[in-house]
Parts: C-alpha cells; sequence; structure tokens
C-alpha cells in the first residue's frame, strides 16, 4: 500500500522496533511523527531517518508517557498540527520493575505508561483519525499477556508481585485493541494487536530483572528489524486492509488467551480507563 500522502506516528521510535517502524514508513514516503521522552536522542533520530530515507517530512514529539499531561500535550501538539492520521502505531512500552512504581498521576507506573497513555492518546487523536480514509490503529501487546491472570479488579497490581504487571498491560492493551475495533465498527478505521517477537533492543533497560534477561538472552533474539515486521505489515500490507480486531504474530492472524474474549470484560475496562484519564 502507497504511503503517499499519509500521514503517521509511531509511539517509542526512538530506539528498536519502533525506530525500525518509522523509517520504513517514511521510505514509503508518508510524513511521520515519532515520538519518545528523549529530547536529544529525538532529534539524532530524526536526522537519521531523513538520511536514510531522504524524506525531510519526519519531526519529533517529546513525551513521558508516565505522565498523562505530557500525553495530553502531545495530542494538542499534533491536533494543531494536521488535518487527519492515517495512521498511529502505539508501540511505546515500558518493562516492569522489581518493586512496585507509581506514575506521575499516582497510578502503577507499567499499566499507567503501557495501557493508560496510548489509551488517552488514542482517544485524544480520534477526530483526526476519522478524516483519514482507511485509516489504521495498530497496538503492540506481547505474549507475555498470558503469564498471569488479567484481574479487572486488581488494575494497579497491588495484589500481585511487580513483575507481573507488564504482562497485565499487554492484556489489557488487546482488550483495548478489541473494543477500540468493536466501537468503530462501520467506520473503515481499523484497529489490531500484535506480538512482535522478543526483540534486541533496549527495552526494560531501566529494570534489572529485564535487563538480566535481555543481556543473556540477546543471541537467541529477533533483531529490531525482524521484530518490526508485524508492525510494518498491519501498518501498510493490503492484505489486511479493512480486517479489524484481530491479535497478530509473526505477519500472521494468532490467538490471543482465551479470556482476552471473555464476555463484557473489554467494556469494562474501557469504562474504568475513561475514568482513569479523565475522559469522563
Amino acid at each position: 500500500m502507497t504511503m503517499e500522502n499519509k500521514i503517521c506516528l509511531v509511539t517509542g521510535a526512538t530506539d528498536g522496533i519502533g525506530f525500525v517502524t518509522a523509517k520504513v514508513l517514511a521510505q514509503q514516503g508518508a510524513r511521520v511523527f515519532i515520538h519518545g521522552r528523549n529530547a536529544e536522542k529525538g532529534a539524532r533520530c530524526v536526522e537519521q531517518i531523513k538520511q536514510a530515507t531522504g524524506n525531510n517530512a519526519v519531526s519529533f514529539l517529546l513525551a513521558d508517557f508516565a505522565s498523562l499531561e505530557q500525553v495530553r500535550a502531545v495530542a494538542a501538539t499534533l491536533n494543531s498540527s494536521i488535518d487527519k492520521l492515517d495512521l498511529l502505531v502505539n508501540n511505546a512500552g515500558s518493562a516492569s520493575h522489581a518493586t512496585r512504581e507509581l506514575s506521575k498521576d499516582g497510578y502503577e507506573l507499567t499499566f499507567a505508561a503501557n495501557h493508560l497513555a496510548p489509551f488517552l492518546l488514542t482517544n485524544l487523536l480520534l477526530d483526526k483519525i476519522r478524516l483519514a480514509p482507511h485509516a489504521r490503529i495498530v497496538n503492540v501487546s506481547s505474549t507475555a499477556h498470558k503469564i498471569k491472570p488479567f484481574d479487572i479488579d486488581d488494575l494497579m497490581s497491588e495484589r500481585i508481585s511487580p513483575i507481573y504487571a507488564y504482562g497485565r498491560s499487554k492484556f489489557a492493551n488487546i482488550l483495548f485493541s478489541n473494543e477500540l475495533a468493536k466501537r468503530l465498527s462501520g467506520t473503515g478505521i481499523t484497529s489490531n494487536a500484535l506480538h512482535p517477537g522478543v526483540v534486541r533492543t533496549g527495552f526494560g533497560k531501566e529494570a534489572t530483572i529485564s535487563r538480566i534477561f535481555y543481556m543473556l538472552a540477546a543471541p537467541f533474539l529477533k533483531t529490531p528489524e525482524q521484530g518490526a515486521a508485524t508492525n510494518i505489515y498491519l501498518a501498510i500490507s493490503t492484505e489486511v486492509e479493512n480486517k479489524s480486531g484481530g491479535y497478530y504474530a509473526n505477519c500472521k492472524l494468532a490467538e490471543p488467551d482465551a479470556s482476552t474474549k471473555t464476555p463484557g470484560l473489554a467494556e469494562r475496562l474501557w469504562r474504568e480507563s475513561e475514568q482513569l484519564v479523565g475522559l469522563v
């Protein structure tokens, strides 16, 4: 699918699969906004993408997704500078920490950054997304969603070890993606979730447990280019045009944990999330 004249946002795009995804979109001729939480690194990545692709329509948006205020600021900046949004790749993520930590809004940090931030961002950008014909929303989840049962009554992970918070947040990504697909049915906008594989990137370097894992497992992990393949597939492939509400791995439909389809669960998470981020 041609990306000429299309406008895209990739969150968490200053490293790993997000960076590769943004670079490919730029190569295909899209106007690309990349998001990150380090201004210097973001500026560097913009220049690298421009030089690698010859596409100068690449811009950086600064925000720490541990702060809902900064998420709102990014949405406001984007809404004031574009007339539509053809593609949103919710790729930014944070690994679990060894101890329970809270976001700037007082929520469990991993859940806040991995679920509440993209939930809020997507909702704030929906008006611009609706103005783009056949827009796509791609939500990066993980097979880690299967590790620990999801508990809708413990969204802040107070009853479990902090190391399980990441898997819980990735479960929430799937529920969000599915409910979004349901709510956007008939609009021409698609929403799909994916597992990129376990990728050799800088992800999780802030958390001791995940940092050790990635160091030891590095020789056996996917490269960022391999990990970005399903991101890119859902973003530009004609094979998934008009297909929504799916969960993908290795560029193919896959089966998430059966409990992601529990009746009413996704809808309840949506309502709870609306209240937590102040949309109602």
